[in-house]
């Protein structure tokens, strides 16, 4: 029994978690937020979203600019689907006992194929009040390295889902000031699966088919936040917008099933059962905060330009509050107990330019820089994330005064990424051994949406006596 608190530093609580930055398609946006949530406005690498325009999608950065649509019903369906392509190449991989892991290769695409949808409504009630309602998918998606890799003791599987509903009220002050907020009721899931040491048929560290250590989580109430924004339009062709997306604090419960394994203890092994468990948490997403301005400079000509801030650093270490049952401490050797981050700030920088071709066809593009929340301290094999150049260009064609088809496209430029699974790096167990690698990425992302507004009927002719 002496040789508890070795086995308990050894294999300890966050074995085979790294990051919850595990989810997302690489590099489509700093961390595991999403930003295709427009098609409008990725054509132009979301220069502009905070200060409105024709698209309803920009009330999900700033509600106050649901004023810019017309009284009367109007809908916006959205969807963005994102090819990526983000492998990680082992330098130095090594098991908890030293064994070489390095042959076991490459993880392959990390990244699938994914559609990410959301949709948009907004209802003038006169020509100043107005309300709207948008539903999106904010954070996740998935990774899913080859089963065996290099890595495979630090990430298997891993996903996350979101559903967030915005409803949303704004008013036009005047000509020149619209105000607006919202609240956002949202909903998580969390998977993160990843080969535990000791287990499966090739003991003690068999690395050809070990088990997995699962952790699987979803909201157990739903996460509540809010939305707000102004907009100011100080001439008639300048539109300046300010939008905030709170933090929320999503509460969050599951079970952690931990495989049987053994354990090398001196010269022998000691033998522990499986444990399956149940835990608490409370993820702290970010708040994000984006400036925006839209210049006419034409009749034909507009420029537009964006800086958005997420506050990514409010995601250090995220204790997990698990139940033991009243289990010895040896049962729970190699059960997590937190989830370690420490990200900084994510800053996204764009400008972008409009042309209006002809009176059906409006032409887009634009260039953006984002810098990651991850970087070399912080970066592990869930979400081997790192700056990126966003390029992008899109179109708008008006069939008719009712309805409207948008597409976009972007190629995104990923920084190649260090990867140091050492001491320092919060990622880092022990119990897991040491991962030294690369990362090479890029990502294209299609994106199409439909808008239809119900325009009122026309008034009844005006009948005069004669």
């Amino acid at each position: 029994m002496e040789s508890k608190p070795s086995i308990r530093s050894a294999i300890l609580a966050g074995v085979a978690i790294g990051a919850l930055g595990m989810t997302s398609i690489e590099a489509q946006a700093g961390g595991f937020f999403l930003h295709e949530q427009s098609a409008y406005y990725q054509g132009m690498s979301w220069a502009g979203v905070a200060a409105g325009g024709p698209s309803l999608s920009a009330m999900f950065w700033n509600p106050a600019t649901i004023t810019q649509t017309t009284p009367g019903l109007s809908t916006e369906l959205s969807g963005s689907v994102i090819f990526p392509n983000t492998d990680i190449n082992p330098i130095v991989a090594t098991a908890p006992n030293g064994a070489n892991l390095t042959g076991l290769g490459r993880s392959g695409n990390l990244f699938k194929e994914a559609l990410v949808p959301s949709s948009y409504y907004t209802y003038g009630i006169n020509d100043r009040l107005f309300i709207g309602f948008g539903l999106n998918a904010p954070f996740g998606l998935r990774t899913e390295p080859n089963p065996v890799w290099a890595g495979q003791f630090y990430a298997r599987e891993s996903e996350v889902f979101s559903l967030n509903a915005n409803p949303n009220i704004a008013y036009k002050v005047n000509d020149w000031l619209s105000v607006g907020a919202g609240a956002q009721i949202q909903y998580l899931k969390l998977k993160l699966h990843s080969a535990f040491p000791g287990s499966g048929s090739v003991p003690p560290f068999g690395p050809l088919l070990p088990d997995e250590l699962r952790l699987d989580a979803d909201s157990n109430h739903f996460g509540f936040g809010f939305t707000a924004g102004v907009t100011f339009t100080p001439w008639q062709w300048t539109t300046i917008g300010f939008g905030y997306r709170s933090r929320i604090d999503q509460k969050v419960e599951g079970d952690i099933y931990r495989p049987a394994f053994l354990l090398p203890v001196g010269p022998g092994v000691v033998a522990l059962p499986f444990t399956f468990v149940n835990f608490e948490s409370t993820v702290p997403l970010p708040d994000i905060a984006t400036a925006s301005i839209r210049q006419r400079v034409t009749d034909t000509l507009t420029l537009l330009g964006t800086v958005e801030w997420q506050n990514w650093s409010r995601l250090g270490r995220v204790p997990l509050a698990v139940n033991t049952f009243g289990l010895p401490a040896a049962a729970l050797v190699g059960v997590p107990t937190e989830l370690a981050f420490e990200w900084r700030d994510g800053w996204l920088v764009s400008g972008g330019v409009e042309y209006q071709f002809s009176p059906k066809m409006t032409l887009r593009g634009g260039l953006g820089f984002e810098r990651s929340p991850i970087d070399d301290r912080t970066r592990g094999v869930r979400l081997p994330d790192n700056d990126r150049i966003w390029l992008s260009a899109g179109a708008t064609y008006n069939w008719n005064e009712r309805l409207s088809l948008e597409l976009a496209y972007s190629h995104i430029f990923v920084d190649d990424a260090d990867i140091n699974l050492v001491p320092g790096n919060p990622t880092f167990n022990p119990g897991l051994g040491t991962f030294i690698g690369t990362a090479n990425a890029e990502v294209n992302i299609l994106s199409v949406a439909l808008r239809y507004r119900f325009l009122p009927p026309p008034a009844p002719p005006l009948i005069t006596k004669g």
